[in-house]
C-alpha cells in the first residue's frame, strides 16, 4: 500500500503546478483525465475548477470524467481578465467549508487564479504569515496588475470579517 502510495504522489506532483496546501487541499493547473484517476485514487473526493470552460487548457468533459470516477466536480468559473471579488470570497469561502469534512483539489488552466486565491486562504484561514504565503505564492507566479488588485480587493473584506468577528466575540464575552 505504501508503494501505491508513493507513487501517486510521485504522480500528482508532476500535474502542472501543483502545490500542496494542507492534508485537505491541494492546487494545480489543468490536470488530464489519467491525472484525475490518480486523483481520486489519491482520496481526493471534490475537484473544483476556477477556469472558464472555453479555456484553450480545458479539459474537454471533466465535469463527466469526474463523474464517472465518482468523483464531486464544481466549476466556479472566475474571469482571467475581470476577476470579480464576489466570485473570489464565494470560492475561499466554498474551499473553506468543504475541507473541514473532505479531501479538495481545486485547480485551474495554469494554477495562475487558484494560487491567487490559495494566497489569501493562506493567510485568512490557515493564518499562515503573509511572508510565508507570499513565497509560496511567487513559487507559481508573480501577480500581475489585475490580480494585484483582486487580491487588495479581497483581503480587505476579509480583514472586515476578521476585525467584525472580533468585536463580536469582545461583545459577547463582555455579556
Amino acid at each position: 500500500m505504501k508503494n501505491i502510495m508513493n507513487h501517486l504522489e510521485e504522480t500528482l506532483c508532476k500535474i502542472p503546478n501543483f502545490q500542496y496546501v494542507h492534508e485537505h487541499l491541494f492546487s494545480s493547473g489543468q490536470p488530464n483525465a489519467e491525472q484525475l484517476r490518480h486523483i481520486k485514487e489519491y482520496g481526493i473526493s471534490t475537484v473544483i475548477n476556477l477556469a472558464l470552460g472555453n479555456s484553450p487548457d480545458h479539459l474537454t468533459n471533466e465535469d463527466h470524467i469526474c463523474l464517472d470516477l465518482g468523483l464531486n466536480y464544481i466549476q466556479l468559473p472566475i474571469s482571467w481578465d475581470t476577476p470579480a471579488p464576489e466570485q473570489a470570497l464565494f470560492a475561499l469561502d466554498t474551499i473553506d467549508f468543504l475541507v473541514q469534512n473532505q479531501s479538495v483539489w481545486v485547480h485551474c488552466a495554469k494554477n495562475l487564479r487558484v494560487s491567487a486565491l490559495v494566497y489569501l486562504y493562506r493567510q485568512y484561514y490557515m493564518g499562515m504569515d503573509m511572508v510565508e504565503a507570499q513565497q509560496l505564492l511567487e513559487q507559481i507566479w508573480e501577480l500581475n496588475e489585475t490580480w494585484t488588485g483582486l487580491v487588495h480587493n479581497v483581503a480587505l473584506q476579509l480583514q472586515g470579517r476578521k476585525a467584525t468577528q472580533e468585536l463580536q466575540n469582545l461583545c459577547n464575552q463582555a455579556n
